[in-house]
This record gives C-alpha cells, structure tokens and sequence, in this order.
C-alpha cells in the first residue's frame, strides 16, 4: 500500500480527468461550460497535495518503475501551477465551445497527470507510456478549434513530429535494453557502442517535447494554431517535465560526462538557443514570436543540464519556475490583445500603452524577465545557470548565453515599440479584459518582481529540492 500511496497526486488527477468525462455524458449542454471550472479546481486541489508534502525530503521508490522525491515534486509543483493558470485562462478564451467542455477538461488533466508520471519515471517504459499519453492528449488539444485551418495544420505537424520521435525512442529503448538487459536506469553499465547509440537517441526522443534543436520544428506552427491557453501550457509544462527526466537521466544515472555526451548537449545548448532567439527576429506574429523565444528558453535550461554539476541542476530548477511566471504573462497579455483585436500581428499592439497600460507594462515586464534584464526574476535564473557554466569551465558557453540575451532584447522591444510608440488603429477604445485572465496576469507580474527582487526564499527552495538520488 506504501507503492500506491507515493503515486496519491497522479491517481487523483487521473480520477479527476475520467470524472470529467463520465460528468460530460451526464450533464445537460446548457451546464456543461461548469466542467472548465472543475478542471482547473481539480488541478488546484491537487497542486495543494502536492505543495503540503514538499517538506518531506524522504525519497521513496514505488516498486522498480517510480520514485518520490524532492526533486520530483519540485517540478510536478511547477506542472501543476501551469496547468491551473492555464486553464483559468481557458475560461476567458471565447474559441473555447461548451459542449467540448469536458473533452478539454479531461484532456488537460490527462497531460497534466501523464507529465506527472515522467518527471518520476525511473524505467524507460514508464517514460515511454508517460510521453504517450502526454503526446495523444496534445495532439487532439492543439488541434481543439477544428474551424481553424491553421488548428489543424499545427496538430498535423505535432503528430507527425511526434509520432517520428517516438519511433526513435522506441529504437533506443531497444537498443538500451540490449545493452543493459533491462528497462531500468541502472547506473554505472559500461559505455558500449551500443549503450551510447541508445542514450542518443533516447535523448532524441525526448527533445522533441523539450522543443530542443533540431527537434523543434513543430513549435511554430503548433504554437500558432493551438487555443492560446493550450500553447501557454505546451511552451511550459511539457518542456519542464521533459527536462526534469532528462536531469535524471545525465545527470545522475548516466552523467554526460563520463560517457563522452556533454560536448554534444553543450553544442546543443548553443544551437537551441542561437536558432530560437535569430528566428525570432524575422517573425510578425507574438504567438509565433513567442514560439521561438521559447525554444531559446530551452537552449538557456540545456546549459544546467550540459555542465551536470550540482549548480547547473539548481540553475535549470530555479529558471524553470520563474520561467512559468514570464512565459504564462506574456502569452496572458497575447491573449487578450489577439482576442480583442482578432488578430496576433505586431500591429494589434499598437498603442497598448493607450488603451490598457496595465496590460502593457505587464508585457514589458515578463519580457524583459525573458531577456533576463535585472531586476526582474529572469536575470536572476539566468545568473544561476550562466555562473554554473563558468565554475564548470565553460565559460564560453555563459558567454554564447549573454550574447544570445542581449539579441533577445531586440525581438521583444519590437512588441514593447509597438505597445508604447505606436499609434492605435482609428476608433480603438479600451481592451477588454476578462477577470481570469486578469488575474493569470496578475499572478505572472507579481512572481516576475517578487523573486527578482527578492530570490530568497526560491534559491533556498532549490537547494533543498534539488539534490538528486545516486
């Protein structure tokens, strides 16, 4: 009973998630819109489970498959803050319909749960079932407005990218299993031909939900056509999710840089970060805009994971939760301008300033976070995660980080230019804001001052958290 008590926050949320379903068969259409606020009740009442347990620094295995520990509720706490947020921005998003209202709200729960299981996932098939559900659920999500063309151009590409990386995880899996004569991650197995072809390509497969070059290519158009609170949740939660297995895996069971790995995740760590931030200069929608910014964010995170020390670790945990801040405002503030405006283009953000300059001071702010310009919370993760390649030695790779943040300042000023130094188009009053979207963004302003200011209480929750198991 100990096993299954370890894996209480999973069951509930999945048992939320089909209670969501059986509650759509029951409910009459006219309540149904009821379900989105069960979905994000559901996500926060388990967020709350799993917040009041962070102080147990015990780590437990269920059987040979899972493992609780600090480490892992650290991130599942920062899944389910993501997933809460957004699907209170859900309930102010208009393309929503009632009567899909529980398919998103199991759906969403359903990711949620299945990211869960991969942040604690210690074998490869757990991983593998856990990408799965995670991957079928984003599929039908990104392609949830089936009026829009561009919906299901976006969800045809994250299927068949998907359905790529899977193949070559599977391959991986198999040749791991060769190798080491299980599933398991087992430490310490000698570095053969073998065991190296597969720890490639397991890191392959996981890169792609990571939205880590050169597996990136579904994000822009996903991004683009998914309902802006479901791309809000794709360019947070699963990346995180995803890096937290990654951690596990080279950064404890097999380290980097015993088997010969970590100058290929340092080069990727400069590919990923160069290719979002200059892509991003030539893009004219902020969905896709922000798209590419957030597969910079990922080559930023590749950094911590590329040095594998003990620093490295707590720079990619710390910036993991102020990014959920920044990224989750920024895409808030998207949302409400392309609402209102029925377009995401540059120039729906002219002359923000004018009509809503609470909106617009609150983009600038988690923009600024993003290109990691003191005092706000991003300087400081970045910080963490540029002194950890310095103290490793790598001090070119901390230079390509500052260098590809200061280009950053370019693209996002492009949307701060246009919110404060542009004229608003002829007959634009004040923009409409929705009271949850209102406070999503609230929330994402107060993090990104708070732990820029004062970091505190974040860096220790870090350091407590992030000690990973032998």
């Amino acid at each position: 009973m100990q096993g299954w008590s370890l894996l209480t926050p999973e069951l509930v949320l999945s048992g939320l998630a089909l209670a969501a379903m059986t509650l759509d068969l029951l409910l009459p259409r006219r309540r149904s819109r009821w379900l989105y606020h069960f979905a994000w009740l559901s996500s926060a009442a388990v967020l709350a489970l799993v917040a009041a347990s962070l102080g147990d620094g015990a780590a437990r295995g269920a059987g040979t498959l899972w493992i609780a520990d600090s480490f892992g509720r650290f991130f599942k706490l920062m899944v389910l803050l993501t997933a809460s947020l957004c699907l209170l921005l859900g309930l102010d998003y208009d393309a929503l319909p009632e009567r899909h209202a529980g398919t998103y709200a199991s759906l969403m729960l359903l990711t949620t749960a299945g990211l869960m299981f991969l942040i604690s996932a210690t074998d490869l098939l757990l991983i593998f079932v856990s990408l799965e559900l995670v991957s079928i659920s984003s599929f039908v999500l990104a392609g949830f407005e089936r009026g829009n063309r561009k919906s299901n151009e976006g969800a045809m590409k994250y299927f068949l990218f998907g359905a790529f990386s899977s193949a070559i995880f599977v391959f991986g899996l198999s040749l791991y299993y060769g190798a080491a004569g299980t599933t398991r991650l087992v430490p310490a197995l000698p570095g053969s031909p073998m065991l190296l072809l597969a720890l490639l390509l397991i890191f392959l497969g996981l890169a792609f939900k990571a939205s880590i070059a050169p597996m990136h290519f579904w994000v822009p158009d996903a991004y683009e056509g998914a309902p802006t609170p479901v791309t809000t949740f794709f360019s947070i939660a699963p990346k995180l999710a995803t890096f937290a297995a990654l951690m596990r895996l080279f950064g404890t069971v097999f380290p980097a840089a015993h088997y010969g790995l970590q100058s290929l995740l340092v080069g990727l760590a400069v590919l990923t970060m160069t290719i979002g931030n200059f892509t991003a200069f030539f893009q004219d929608d902020v969905k896709r805009l922000l798209a590419y910014s957030s597969v910079a964010q990922a080559g930023y995170l590749m950094i911590g994971l590329a040095v594998g020390t003990p620093r490295g670790s707590e720079g990619v945990m710390m910036y993991g939760f102020v990014y959920v801040a920044m990224n989750l405002g920024a895409f808030a503030v998207a949302q409400a301008v392309g609402q209102a405006e029925g377009s995401y283009d540059l120039s729906a953000f002219d002359g923000l300033a004018s009509r809503s300059l609470g909106l617009a001071l609150a983009m600038v702010f988690c923009l600024l976070s993003l290109a990691g310009l003191p005092p706000l919370a991003g300087f400081m993760g970045k910080l963490y995660l540029f002194s950890s390649a310095v103290e490793s030695g790598h001090w070119w790779l901390a230079v390509f980080g500052v260098v590809n943040s200061v280009a950053s300042v370019y693209f996002y000023f492009r949307v701060a230019h246009r919110m404060f130094f542009r004229a608003p188009r002829e007959g634009a009053g004040p923009l409409p804001v929705g009271p949850y979207v209102y406070g999503g963004i609230a929330l994402a302003v107060v993090g990104v001052l708070l732990f820029g200011v004062r970091p505190e209480p974040l860096i220790a929750g870090v350091r407590a958290a992030a000690p990973l198991l032998p």
